[in-house]
């Protein structure tokens, strides 16, 4: 028998096998990576729960609400106390949290707040709370997120340093995520 025939044998043979080896591997590897994809969009807020500009919204463990925002200029005295990067303006926005329950811990639950800026034929942009990392000069605010140690209403002032043109022709909204309500996060329109 010749080379060639052995070859078209051992194709006869094992065929099945090789079919169920084309088959299944694929579909193994893609069983993988979706529940991969699962996990990582149930870790990652996903899924807005939108509030309207004044509208409180319960969501967590809490009742949440906007109280105010305020923009401030790079070129402003404020932004120059502050030390403001040129080209750019701090957007404050403070968040009123009047908590209803606690975490599984007990504990009230915390927070991270984003500023997305979206619409307007411009491409998604968002920041993240630069009260926590950022090195602005000045008095700033006492307390710049959710707190484990209060157990009653209270106020947090979050802060974006953003470029000086966001929001000029398209919306803000910030965003609230407590992780163990993830994928769902509170989404608040600003005016």
């Amino acid at each position: 028998m010749s080379r060639g025939g052995k070859r078209v044998g051992w194709l006869r043979r094992n065929g099945r096998a090789l079919l169920a080896v084309l088959v299944l591997l694929p579909v193994t590897v893609g069983i993988m990576f979706a529940n991969q994809w699962i996990r990582y969009f149930e870790e990652w807020p996903s899924r807005p729960v939108n509030a309207a500009v004044g509208e409180t919204l319960e969501y967590g463990n809490a009742r949440w609400r906007i109280e105010s925002t305020a923009r401030v200029s790079a070129d402003s005295a404020a932004g120059r106390e502050r030390d403001l990067p040129a080209g750019t303006d701090l957007i404050s926005v403070t968040v009123e949290v009047d908590p209803t329950g606690t975490g599984p811990d007990g504990v009230p639950d915390l927070c991270t707040a984003r500023l997305e800026e979206s619409g307007g034929g411009t491409v998604t942009r968002s920041w993240s709370n630069g009260s926590r990392g950022a090195l602005l000069g000045g008095a700033g605010p006492l307390l710049t997120s959710c707190s484990s140690d209060l157990s009653t209403r209270y106020s947090f002032e979050a802060e974006f340093v953003v470029p000086a043109e966001a929001g000029e022709s398209s919306s803000l909204t910030v965003n609230i995520a407590v992780p163990g309500f993830l994928p769902e996060y509170g989404r608040f329109a600003l005016d």
